[in-house]
């Protein structure tokens, strides 16, 4: 009944409405959606790294466990709740090909969500994205169906991951044994040149992690981004020197300017098992919530603002097998306690 209710609304606010492109955060519209997000707000946090508003996160038991955004996670992290309560948070288990983490923070009794299946979902569905307040953050329609990406998008790449403006190659001792990455090529004016590295150097830590070859230092930077400081220990001839660097950011390409017009888009966007594609205007901070139908389930989680009319969501299909991967103890951090109770088996999904 309240679905109806509510499409007969939109269909109203739509028609007095000038400007078709990019609603999902009109006033007009994200009113008939506070009842559609109002049992979801409570189990929506948000959280902060290095005392900074980062990502959203997702409550999945009432002991105190939160799923977010695995690649925005940094420094020291807080959860700010819906009562405007924060706890300091750990991050007790990570899966990178899902770009999702599972915090934990000390307290009891939080309202977890419910997650339904996204099969049955037609393309043209409402959908709105709940924040840890009563107005949800955007609202949309899907736009493609659950599905598997494919050519470039299926690669896990960080756009925003830092730059150093070098061309490595790998580097051979005199028996073929990997000893770093050796650089051919140093871009006049980048950070590389800046920090005072030359070509013929070879690069054999980064931040205190052994680096055996350019696919090591490339896996390395994309854990960091520009602006950051990195150390540097290389190969000059038969000195080894240390180096300070500030990362620079890499140069962004024509399609990267479009799609970022009108919003944020995430740091990582790529290499996701399953997407959900809707059209919501969900900035990159605001990604890590629960995303609902009109009829209140949760269809999943936003996981990324992908392009300039798309925000991908990790549908629950893929979120509940992760969740019993963490009950059962795997991907678990070097911070994760081991005496941590297990996940409690997912509740079934909301139905009105």
């Amino acid at each position: 009944m309240l679905a109806r209710l509510l499409a007969a609304l939109i269909a109203i606010v739509l028609s007095a409405t000038p400007v078709l492109a990019q609603l999902g955060k009109d006033p007009k519209i994200l009113a008939p959606f506070k009842p559609v997000v109002a049992h979801v707000t409570e189990s929506t946090v948000r959280v902060k790294c290095n005392d900074k508003d980062t990502i959203l996160g997702t409550i999945v038991d009432a002991d105190g466990y939160i799923l977010t955004k695995l690649s925005e996670l940094k420094g020291t992290i807080h959860v700010r709740f819906s009562d405007g309560t924060e706890f300091e948070a750990t991050t007790v288990a990570e899966h990178k090909d899902t770009d999702l983490a599972l915090l934990k923070v000390d307290v009891k009794g939080l309202k977890p969500v419910r997650f339904a299946d996204t099969k049955k979902l037609e393309r043209g569905t409402w959908v709105a994205a709940s924040g840890p307040n009563s107005d949800p953050i955007s609202v949309g329609i899907i736009s493609v169906m659950t599905r598997k990406l494919t050519g470039p998008d299926t690669l896990i790449t960080n756009p925003n991951r830092g730059y150093m403006g070098v061309m490595p190659e790998d580097a051979k001792d005199a028996d073929g044994n990997p000893i770093g990455a050796k650089i051919t090529e140093v871009v006049p004016g980048g950070a590389a040149e800046k920090a005072g590295l030359k070509a013929g150097d070879i690069v054999i830590e980064m931040n205190g992690k052994k680096i055996d070859s350019q696919t090591a230092m490339r896996a390395f930077l994309d854990t960091v981004r520009g602006g950051d400081e990195i150390t540097l220990k290389i190969k000059r001839q038969d000195q080894i020197k240390e180096l300070k660097m500030k990362l620079g950011s890499a140069p962004k390409d024509r399609g990267d300017i479009q799609n970022a017009m009108g919003s944020t888009l995430s740091n990582r966007r790529t290499g996701f098992p399953l997407v959900l594609q809707t059209d919501m205007v969900v900035d990159a901070k605001d990604c890590g919530g629960p995303v609902v139908d009109l009829e209140g389930n949760v269809l999943g989680i936003n996981i990324a603002r992908a392009g300039r009319v798309e925000t991908w969501v990790l549908p629950s299909e893929v979120i509940r097998p992760l969740l019993q991967e963490f009950k059962a103890g795997k991907h678990a951090t070097s911070n994760a306690k081991t005496d941590l109770p297990p996940l409690p088996e997912a509740p079934p999904p909301h139905r009105k």
